[in-house]
Order: structure tokens, then C-alpha cells, then sequence
């Protein structure tokens, strides 16, 4: 948790000490295509085992964007990623949890707040659907043998506020942090295991 904070003060801290100047960085007709890595901040990998099961949990996020500038201030953006895979074995029972965020969003630069002819500053906010996917595979007690499973795939809706800054260190390549939450209803099948929450990321974009 320290270490969450401790991001989030040093971004914040660029932003509010940041000299605002108008940039002359044109982005108008701009495409980039956008690849996100990244980890939720309300809970870490892990992996746990004891005498009756093994539990894993992997919250590293994986996000590819394609991101257009209609305007030199405002882009359109829509990804496709994944997150929150979980595994949970023991002696009756396998499970395991797969979510994949679809979301369509637009995404604001502010001239006023430009870092310069380098940095661009910027707030976005998507919407759209998460696709969880699980798979649980039970034993009888009876009958050690008989093995069953069942496939459950849940759609919900959700949304992403997100805030971060680019840095355009060449024609075309862009790179910066980015700190996002997912809004995420909640999964009737696959329950409620806190899938939403915070994400920080680093955004590296291709510039076409």
C-alpha cells in the first residue's frame, strides 16, 4: 500500500509543479497503437498452498489499444486486455477466473497543461463490457472417477476513469505511466471477488 501512495504523490506531484506553457506538438490525425503493462494496486501475485489446496492469484494486466486524435486535444481510444486470472485447486474442486475488459472511451490533452513540446498530460474515461470466464471441474464424492465440468462465461458492464501523462520522446514513439480504476459490476456465476479496483501502468505507444 505504501508503494501505491508513493506512485500516485510522485504523479500528482509532476502534474501540480508542472510550468503550464501552450505546446506546439500537433496531434490532430494522429493514430497510435498502445501496448499497457501494469498490475492492480488493491492486491498483489501471489501464490499460496496448504495440505488441502493450492491457490493463485495473478493480477498483472495486459492492455493493446488503438488510440486516433480527431482534434489536437481529444482522442478516441478502444482496448481489448486481460486481468484478474485466479486458480484455486483442491481435492473436489478446480477453478479458474479470466477477466477481459472491452471498453470504447475518449481520452482529453489539454494544451494548457503540455510539459513543453515533450509531455502531454492527460484524463480519459471508457466504458464498455468485461468478460468473465471460468472453468470448474468437480469429483463425486461417491465415485472418485466421475469428474464433471462446467464452463461459465458472465458479460457485465463497467467503467474507467483513468489519468496519466505521455511523453513523445521521438516521431514515433510515445511512453509514459498511467493510473486507471475499474468500475466492474458484479458477476452473479463467478461472484463478487473484488475484481474491481486500481491499476497502475506503463503505455507504450506506436505513433502512425
Amino acid at each position: 500500500m505504501k508503494n501505491e501512495i508513493l506512485i500516485i504523490v510522485v504523479i500528482l506531484f509532476v502534474i501540480t509543479s508542472t510550468v503550464y506553457s501552450q505546446s506546439n506538438m500537433n496531434l490532430n490525425g494522429t493514430n497510435s497503437i498502445n501496448v499497457s503493462f501494469g498490475f492492480k494496486m488493491n492486491s498483489t501475485t501471489s501464490a499460496s498452498t496448504t495440505l488441502s489446496e493450492v491457490n493463485t492469484e495473478t493480477n498483472i494486466l495486459i492492455d493493446l489499444n488503438y488510440q486516433y486524435w480527431f482534434d489536437n486535444q481529444w482522442s478516441v481510444d478502444a482496448s481489448v486486455g486481460t486481468f484478474g486470472a485466479s486458480a484455486n485447486v483442491n481435492y473436489s474442486n478446480i477453478s479458474t477466473v479470466t477477466i477481459i475488459p472491452l471498453l470504447f472511451g475518449f481520452s482529453y490533452y489539454p494544451e494548457k497543461l503540455a510539459i513543453g513540446d515533450v509531455g502531454r498530460i492527460h484524463f480519459g474515461l471508457n466504458t464498455g463490457i468485461y468478460i468473465g470466464s471460468g472453468t470448474q471441474t468437480k469429483t463425486s464424492l461417491d465415485n472418485l472417477f466421475s469428474i464433471g465440468s462446467d464452463v461459465v462465461n458472465e458479460t457485465v458492464f463497467g467503467v474507467e476513469p483513468n489519468l496519466g501523462i505521455d511523453f513523445f520522446i521521438s516521431s514515433w514513439l510515445k511512453i509514459g505511466p498511467k493510473i486507471s480504476y475499474h468500475f466492474i459490476s458484479n458477476f452473479k456465476e463467478l461472484g463478487n471477488k473484488g475484481y474491481s479496483g486500481g491499476v497502475f501502468a506503463i503505455n507504450l505507444g506506436i505513433l502512425l
